[in-house]
């Protein structure tokens, strides 16, 4: 291996910790806030109507892949994990990895000390999370799960999300991607999805990865659709992250090339039941027609600037090669890079301008990680070293596309603010949560952001001294520029 593959070019705003790969363990927003139906939740402190009964590890609950039937109380435990953790909770993940999901999720709704037999069951697995499971690292991440108020019935969430066209698979469901498990236990707890859900088991070294930057120049935006046209041609499926700029243009590419399901694959940093950006609702809804929009967020949460950096992992996981196609020197993109290179897989980047700004990532990579240099399909598909997707047509892989991309949308996706530069992951968390055009208690940011009130105070009284929030009558929101 490259010595360089040792290195990390870490994202400077990620400020993720991973177990094993070092990712956030904070929490998540409020869940179903869009749906019309009424709210099935239950009062902080009552009972929840379906509580699962004591449990111990089953290794049929978390085999990925297996054909065995599914077990309706290990589907809602998944529901309800989702709903209470933030993806890659590091101490929640650990519980998952060393009982399964139901007894995890007992141990997530009675806010208790764990016992010795339990934590003795959770060293053997070797987690290096154990700091969050002790002394005052438990007490911190109990009160981050606290904040969070149960499902009443997870089942029905379920049910929902069917009636809009929306479905769930779990580790337990033969359609679950063997590709994630090169995240270890940092898998996804569950995906929501639209679209043919069996276009999950194609393997990953059928799939490419084209990602980007949103503000994206005419050659970025050209390139990139050039090279997912040409690749979905050949029978390859394209995934991105269904954001302005290169993700865009790879998108539409592969919608109007591909010869094989699923066209393209879109990764959302929000609920399956909001369409981010809201300019893309119709492309989205194009994707899911021949292609799958996923999302391991819960339904109806909002999208995060933390949530994008956690969803770039799984982009990365399902595709055998990550090609950067235009990307500022702090990017979300070299995230997605840089998980590609811990989990051993191949990563490409498209040469630019020394004089664009766009281009310095692309030229960081090139510079200072194994990632090589492609400028065609065929460029990516040489470094792939395996045979075209069965069911290429002779001739197919020469397209030619061009899209224009609208007007930046501001919002989630601005890894680059410069006011996020220096913030601590949960002063971060707590400005996603601040809202801009009205003023919210503390105990209310507590659930969005998924944190304690023993956290979200002082991260406020942070960002009011960075000049990002500000309160009126013991409310906050975030500072208006």
């Amino acid at each position: 291996m490259d010595p360089r593959r040792s290195g990390r070019l870490r994202n400077p705003q990620s400020g993720a910790c991973r177990c094993r790969h070092r990712t956030s363990h904070e929490g998540r927003s409020v869940l179903l806030t869009s749906l019309t139906t009424p709210a099935h939740v239950t009062e902080r402190g009552k009972p929840m109507a379906h509580r699962p009964p004591p449990a111990t590890h089953d290794a049929a609950e978390t085999r990925p892949g297996t054909a065995v039937p599914q077990d309706r109380e290990v589907r809602n435990a998944r529901i309800q994990l989702m709903h209470l953790l933030e993806p890659q909770d590091c101490a929640g993940t650990a519980l998952v990895e060393a009982f399964g999901p139901t007894h995890a999720l007992r141990i997530v709704m009675e806010h208790r000390d764990l016992a010795p037999e339990e934590y003795a069951v959770i060293r053997e697995t070797g987690t290096d999370a154990l700091p969050t499971l002790t002394g005052r690292g438990w007490q911190r991440t109990r009160a981050r799960w606290a904040a969070r108020t149960p499902l009443d019935d997870p089942e029905r969430i379920e049910e929902l999300m069917a009636a809009r066209g929306a479905w769930l698979v779990t580790p337990e469901d033969p359609e679950w991607p063997v590709a994630f498990g090169d995240l270890g236990a940092q898998q996804p707890l569950a995906l929501w999805g639209r679209g043919d859900r069996t276009g999950l088991s194609k393997p990953a070294r059928e799939n490419v990865a084209i990602v980007g930057c949103r503000d994206s120049t005419p050659y970025g935006t050209s390139v990139a659709a050039r090279l997912a046209g040409d690749l979905a041609a050949q029978g390859y499926g394209v995934l991105s992250g269904a954001a302005f700029g290169i993700d865009a243009a790879a998108h539409r590419a592969a919608l109007d090339s591909s010869v094989r399901r699923p066209s393209t694959v879109a990764f959302l940093a929000c609920g399956i039941d909001r369409s981010y950006p809201r300019a893309h609702a119709e492309l989205l809804r194009e994707i899911s027609e021949s292609g799958l929009v996923l999302t391991e967020i819960a339904p109806g949460c909002s999208p995060m600037r933390h949530r994008f950096l956690q969803r770039n992992r799984l982009i990365a996981a399902l595709a055998c090669i990550v090609v950067v196609v235009e990307a500022r020197w702090r990017s979300g993109a070299l995230n997605t890079a840089h998980h590609a290179l811990d989990m051993g897989h191949e990563v490409a980047a498209v040469p630019g301008s020394v004089f664009s700004a766009q281009s310095a990532g692309c030229h960081r990579l090139i510079a200072e990680t194994p990632s090589r240099i492609v400028t065609s399909a065929r460029d990516v598909t040489d470094l792939l070293d395996v045979p075209a997707p069965p069911g290429t047509p002779d001739g197919a892989g020469q397209s030619h596309h061009g899209h224009r991309t609208p007007c930046e949308e501001r919002g989630p996706q601005e890894f680059s603010n410069s006011s996020m530069m220096g913030l601590t992951q949960s002063q971060q968390l707590v400005l996603d949560a601040l809202p801009v055009g009205h003023h919210v208690p503390a105990e209310k940011l507590c659930a969005v952001a998924g944190l304690g009130i023993r956290e979200v105070i002082p991260a406020l009284a942070q960002l009011e001294a960075y000049g990002l929030a500000e309160m009126r009558e013991n409310r906050w929101r975030m500072r208006r520029p």
